[in-house]
């Protein structure tokens, strides 16, 4: 899902061939791509909440610097990368919660506790802890992460309240509040490697937040045990330091990595080390979630129609087994993406029908079905790059026997091509990679590829719950899920966890770890920014190119207004509020721009914003990155040497290779 391999084709041009409605009452405008014309300053204040770390555990002013947290960010555009223009402003606030505070929490904690017990060789299993010849139990303790979350919405009172405009960051370390966690001396003898060693030993007490979800459409129930943070339903993020380990981020509890790395906290550099520690955590929290990058541009329209055209590919025993009606849920796709734009109407059709309806496509989904097998999860490919190059109008075209697609402010279409799968077949696109290398098969069960979705799920996954751990007989993973994951691509949503992974246990149904079916606040933040950035950005820049007459002094002084209006609510961080404002600030500035007298009505040429944008990142670009879903959910940067991931140095602001140990 994130971006991977470049396609031969310039995508973007394409969503800039937009047809004008006739007689509508707002049409079309140009509107100049981001990025290029006037920055706009995004202030946001940062409210850092300590619980259980005092201000004597840190060196503030360290910790303050702009060499530990990110005091300035520009805004980028994944898919170019472009710059949007817009540039946020980060002011700190450390708040230190006093001890009988901590220990209110801690003991809400201790009164939802759920103790789980496993070994080495148990049914249920903690992922991180599979070494069982050294392992004699894992006394797992799991709190659930909506019940922490709600606790710290109701009392943020104690905290001084949610910072305006900005957001909250609480950070933890409870291994001093009676919370069982995982120790150095468990780490030790966890990672004992001695062959002549008596039986296994490990006692491991390690604690995490969980929660549980469903499957919208075929009732599959996924747990989500290991988790070290949440947040996502308001402007507040929870971060414990001591949790864990969780084997999705491999990271240590702070009480094991400080003596790991043979740090005394209590000493002057044991301080600077801690904050330090507190401030990758605070980096990757600042750039994931409360100042996200886009992954496509984010563009305005008063109407956003999704088009879904679900082909069954399943053999006749597997349709008759599981109807195709059962795997998607229209209502549940339409309600969440509407909560996601809500001064716009949201339209999802959903046109189910049998692959060999339509004989050119049955013929080359049968032609790009292969016998390759991803050894990372043991399945087979469809090639996804032959079905998008016989869709895409920048290939074969035959998107347009399905949907003539439409993109101006009136009304944007979305279409997205689902298919079901026989046997365990999914999407795949094969490269030169050696096919038994770990990672040969670049599947991925849905992309989102600029001018269209595509989607690939099988019978297996329909049917998952028959190979899951105890068994869920006849229950599975459907449609609905991805799909609202990728429509969050396409409107400009990036995934959570690209800067550090903590931030992939979000409430969010962007990220892979939680399987949330919602967006998040901070993705609702970031989209409702993004529409006010892009017309208040352009009716600027129009407006400094408007020389003030007698023919369109109103016309300015109009658009002003509403600028003037739509920056206070934006500051506000009331976002949706100041959609309204924008939208009549960039009209007016087109309006004025127009020559006096002109036959042509300014309501008449207003409307496809983002054409430029299109045209502009399409001709800059050349090529649009193909991305994919990584069986593991995470996927990063590869070295150009040796091919590994690369992570995000945040004092060197550049990608490093651990491997070949150089920054590139």
């Amino acid at each position: 899902m994130r971006p991977r391999r470049m396609l031969p084709t310039i995508l973007i041009i394409a969503l800039s061939l937009s047809s004008i409605p006739a007689g509508h009452s707002q049409a079309p405008i140009i509107i100049t791509e981001q990025g290029f014309g006037l920055n706009r300053s995004s202030p946001l204040t940062i409210k850092i909440v300590f619980l259980g770390i005092t201000e004597n555990d840190l060196n503030s002013t360290y910790l303050m610097s702009n060499v530990t947290l990110p005091t300035l960010k520009y805004q980028t555009i994944l898919a170019g990368p472009l710059n949007t223009g817009v540039v946020y402003n980060f002011r700190y606030q450390l708040v230190y919660a006093d001890n009988s505070t901590v220990t209110s929490f801690a003991q809400y904690l201790r009164s939802i506790q759920k103790n789980e017990t496993t070994t080495g060789t148990s049914a249920f299993i903690n992922p991180y802890f599979t070494n069982s010849t050294t392992l004699l139990q894992a006394r797992n303790v799991f709190y659930d992460a909506d019940k922490v979350e709600s606790w710290l919405a109701s009392n943020m009172t104690l905290f001084g309240g949610n910072p305006v405009p900005g957001y909250t960051l609480f950070i933890a370390d409870l291994h001093n509040f009676t919370i069982p966690s995982f120790t150095y001396s468990q780490y030790q003898a966890y990672n004992l490697r001695c062959r002549l060693c008596p039986p296994p030993s490990a006692i491991v007490t390690p604690h995490y937040y969980n929660r549980t979800s469903t499957d919208p459409d075929l009732g599959l129930v996924n747990t989500r045990h290991y988790m070290t943070g949440w947040g996502g339903s308001g402007r507040f993020y929870y971060m414990d330091l001591s949790a864990g380990p969780s084997y999705w981020t491999n990271e240590l509890p702070v009480q094991v990595a400080s003596q790991l790395r043979g740090v005394d906290t209590g000493s002057y550099y044991g301080k600077l080390w801690m904050s330090q520690f507190v401030g990758s955590y605070v980096f990757g929290a600042v750039y994931n979630l409360f100042a996200a990058d886009q992954l496509y541009p984010v563009n305005y329209s008063q109407s956003y129609n999704i088009q879904l055209f679900v082909f069954d590919n399943r053999t006749l025993t597997e349709k008759f087994a599981l109807p195709l009606s059962r795997t998607i849920n229209q209502t549940r796709i339409q309600e969440t993406l509407a909560s996601l734009v809500p001064f716009a109407r949201v339209t999802v059709k959903v046109n189910p029908a049998d692959i060999t309806d339509y004989p050119g496509l049955a013929g080359i989904v049968a032609n790009a079905t292969t016998k390759l097998i991803d050894p990372s999860i043991q399945r087979p490919i469809v090639d996804g790059n032959l079905v998008y190059r016989w869709l895409t109008t920048n290939g074969l075209g035959h998107v347009t026997s399905f949907i003539n697609v439409t993109r101006t402010t009136s009304e944007i279409d979305v279409p997205g091509f689902l298919f079901a799968f026989k046997g365990n077949y999914t999407f795949g696109v094969p490269v030169k990679e050696d096919i038994a290398s770990a990672d040969p098969g670049r599947s991925f069960a849905g992309e989102a590829l600029g001018d269209m979705v595509l989607i690939g799920l099988s019978q297996s996954d329909f049917i998952l719950g028959n190979s899951t751990t105890p068994r869920q007989p006849s229950k599975g993973d459907g449609f609905t899920h991805a799909t609202i994951h990728e429509m969050g691509h396409m409107v400009g949503l990036n995934h959570p966890f690209i800067y550090d992974l903590t931030e992939d246990f979000t409430d969010t149904v962007m990220g892979y770890y939680a399987y949330s079916l919602n967006y998040s606040q901070f993705d609702r933040d970031t989209f409702l920014r993004g529409v006010n950035d892009e017309l208040l950005s352009f009716a600027q820049q129009t407006l400094s190119t408007v020389q003030n007459t007698v023919f369109n002094s109103g016309e300015i002084l109009r658009a002003e207004q509403n600028i003037a209006q739509a920056d206070k609510m934006y500051q506000a961080m009331n976002y949706s509020g100041a959609v309204p404002y924008s939208f009549a600030a960039a009209e007016a500035a087109y309006s004025a721009q127009q020559p006096a007298g002109s036959v042509i009505s300014p309501s008449l040429v207003f409307g496809i914003i983002g054409v430029a944008i299109g045209v502009g990142i399409g001709v800059l670009l050349g090529y649009l990155i193909f991305r994919r879903r990584n069986h593991v959910g995470v996927q990063h940067n590869r070295c150009p040497t040796c091919q590994q991931p690369l992570r995000w140095d945040p004092v060197q602001m550049r990608w490093y290779c651990d491997t070949c140990q150089k920054p590139i």
